[in-house]
């Protein structure tokens, strides 16, 4: 439960952190920090823990800062969204998954 909780206060110091992170060139090409926190964090109490452990290591100011435009597949289900299309997946969730799931701890 502690976990949980300073995992909870430590993202939302990075939501709001995340605008001031940015960088003038990223806001010139549309990023937002609400989609880009959305896109590296969304959904996140719903992963494995080692998911969530990548996750918090990508969530720095370095790494906000040297991030571009979103990849294609994530591009391509954004404007889905925005044209409320249906989307499906092309892997199965247990083939993407798979090789960071079965890593142990001392590969972690």
């Amino acid at each position: 439960r502690e976990l949980y909780r300073r995992l909870k206060r430590h993202l939302d110091y990075i939501k709001l952190m995340l605008p001031h992170w940015m960088t003038p060139d990223q806001r010139g090409k549309g990023l937002y920090a609400d989609y880009l926190f959305n896109a590296i964090a969304g959904n996140w109490e719903r992963k494995r823990p080692v998911w969530v452990m990548l996750m918090v290591n990508s969530l720095t100011e370095t790494d906000i800062r040297s991030r571009g435009v979103p990849v294609l597949d994530l591009y391509l289900a954004q404007e889905a969204e925005r044209m409320k299309k249906k989307t499906g997946a092309v892997e199965r969730v247990e083939e993407q998954c798979h090789p960071l799931n079965g890593l142990n701890f001392s590969q972690v």
